[in-house]
């Protein structure tokens, strides 16, 4: 869904509106994936008080709602580092996020339109394989479509099928991919 929200996005917005768009999808998928581990968070809470409950004897007089805040403000202060913008921006969907908008934006002629700050970054950017879901080692380029791929996931791809292959990317429209267009 966000995807194809972020798809949507760059094809019928541009200049100063598709990157005000863009950044607050971002901030959104973001927001996201925080909530996502506090919610995590709290349901493990939630487990380690019911099994609290089920062997121990004589806790009936314990305040479960302060004993549940108190678990869940240390373990959200164990895992402090997995809700710090750095570290949730390498989390898998935002980075596959960031490849279908450069691979978007590349295919529109480069990144004319963006800011210099979506552009020029302090943070190294790591792509991920679409067909292994892991980092990219050594990137090709799908000349047809501007996506990238894994070089040694590509062509394992493209030696077991015998015939077509379609681009791993979802909603693209390549349904031939042909090792002569990776470079």
């Amino acid at each position: 869904m966000v995807m194809a929200s972020v798809k949507a996005l760059i094809e019928h917005t541009e200049g100063e509106e598709r990157n005000k768009y863009l950044e607050e999808m971002k901030q959104q998928i973001l927001d996201y994936l925080k909530l996502e581990i506090e919610y995590t968070t709290g349901r493990a809470v939630i487990e380690r008080l019911k099994k609290h409950l089920e062997t121990k004897e004589g806790t009936m007089d314990t305040d479960m709602v302060a004993e549940y805040k108190k678990l869940y403000d240390e373990e959200m202060e164990n895992n402090a580092d997995k809700v710090k913008v750095e570290t949730l921006k390498k989390h898998q969907r935002y980075l596959e996020m960031e490849q279908l908008i450069a691979s978007k934006l590349g295919a529109q002629g480069g990144l004319g339109d963006m800011d210099d700050d979506l552009v020029c970054g302090e943070e190294e950017t790591t792509y991920v394989d679409p067909w292994s879901k892991k980092k990219i080692e050594i990137p090709v380029r799908n000349k047809a479509c501007n996506h990238l791929y894994d070089k040694s996931t590509a062509m394992k791809m493209l030696s077991r099928a015998k015939g077509k292959v379609k681009c791993p990317v979802v909603g693209c429209a390549n349904n031939y991919l042909k090792s002569s267009d990776l470079v």
